[in-house]
């Protein structure tokens, strides 16, 4: 059994915690509609913890909130043999998030999931895609555009899918990312870039199934589907078959209870299952991941073609979420996929004794440049 410290970020107010307050029950389209209790990030972090405890880990849960110092001091407090890195945003910058697991390198202290480069890399939406073209992993064809000037197409055909070269969470896509023409491209560019989102991405609009594979070690979890059950937009539109931002963030949307989960998935043939699998752990494989992530793919409605939209390097592992249901249906426990995580990374650690004399004399000259510095 191992000391672990389970490291999370939360700085402002909870959104479902004001959910909860607010008390609503019901969408304001639809009072049929029932909104599932959401659980908020805090919530999921102490179900972790038990999880682990249940697991026999001695486990400390330790909310960072902005402190780099808090990260450094916990690590002194606790001496752990294993730091679950939960850690996603950094004072509101995502490209902070690969700078955390670097700051345990240095310490030479273990640390659950992926190294900085593999975090970095998925994040960057072109550089990822560029990678896995190489590696022979099928992508959607696609452009990068950095200013409202008329891209050139070349030989895309439409429709088209516009959103950020660097975001995850679904940020900056909605219900106007899918494009048929060159007036909504050419406005959908202007509209991100003018929210200086910096470079975007148009790809080729893949239309079909929406699979999720995850990964946990080099083992692929049985298949999770997106399922699109159609609905029309607050203009009457019919909505596109895309998980934008409100469908992951926001209970009360329309495009929220417009998709819908499903694992396992169970009327694909076999050998497209590991097919999909297969491709689904090449591409982690070629951005280097390790630990876990999920990757992200649809398979093309008129010729079973499979194609990865993005690899998520650090998927939520909240019980309700993908991740933890891919686990489920491949016959484990929630605790058991937390321990199974933590066990992963303590094999792969160096030994605890090692790591920590070292820290401990990195925090003795961090500690004394501090004082000095006043």
């Amino acid at each position: 059994m191992a000391r672990i410290l389970v490291l999370w970020n939360q700085v402002d107010d909870d959104v479902y915690e004001h959910y909860r307050r607010d008390g609503r029950r019901t969408v304001e389209w639809d009072p049929s509609i029932q909104v599932e209790p959401w659980e908020t990030v805090e919530d999921e972090m102490l179900l972790i913890v038990r999880a682990l405890r249940a697991g026999g880990h001695e486990t400390t849960l330790v909310n960072i909130r902005d402190d780099f110092h808090e990260i450094v001091s916990a690590i002194g407090r606790t001496k752990p043999d294993l730091v679950m890195n939960l850690i996603e945003f950094y004072r509101e910058d995502p490209e902070h998030e690969n700078h955390v697991p670097a700051i345990f390198e240095l310490l030479g202290v273990g640390y659950t999931g992926n190294r900085p480069l593999a975090l970095s890399l998925c994040q960057k939406k072109p550089q990822a895609k560029a990678l896995l073209a190489a590696a022979g992993v099928p992508v959607p064809r696609g452009i990068v555009v950095e200013s409202t000037a008329p891209a050139d197409l070349g030989d895309l055909r439409y429709p088209l899918f516009v959103k950020p070269a660097f975001d995850d969470a679904s940020g900056g896509i909605d219900t106007r990312s899918v494009v048929h023409d060159r007036a909504a491209l050419d406005s959908r560019v202007a509209d991100l870039l003018g929210e200086r989102r910096g470079s975007v991405l148009v790809e080729e609009y893949i239309e079909g199934r929406e699979i999720h594979c995850a990964i946990l070690g080099e083992t692929p979890l049985p298949l999770y589907e997106m399922q699109f059950k159609g609905g029309l937009d607050e203009q009457g539109q019919p909505l596109p078959r895309i998980i934008t931002y409100r469908a992951k963030w926001d209970p009360y949307s329309r495009e929220h209870h417009a998709v819908e989960g499903k694992c396992p998935v169970t009327d694909l043939a076999p050998d497209l299952v590991a097919r999909i699998q297969s491709i689904a752990l090449r591409a982690y494989r070629a951005l280097g991941c390790r630990d876990y992530a999920r990757v992200d793919m649809r398979l093309d409605a008129a010729t079973n073609e499979v194609f990865v939209l993005e690899v998520n390097p650090n998927p939520d592992l909240a019980d309700s979420c993908a991740f933890a249901a891919s686990a489920s249906a491949h016959g484990w426990t929630y605790p058991q996929l937390i321990c199974e995580l933590a066990r992963i990374a303590l094999e792969r650690s160096k030994s605890s004794q090692t790591a920590l004399a070292g820290f401990d004399r990195l925090l003795h000259e961090y500690q004394a440049k501090k004082r000095e510095s006043g």
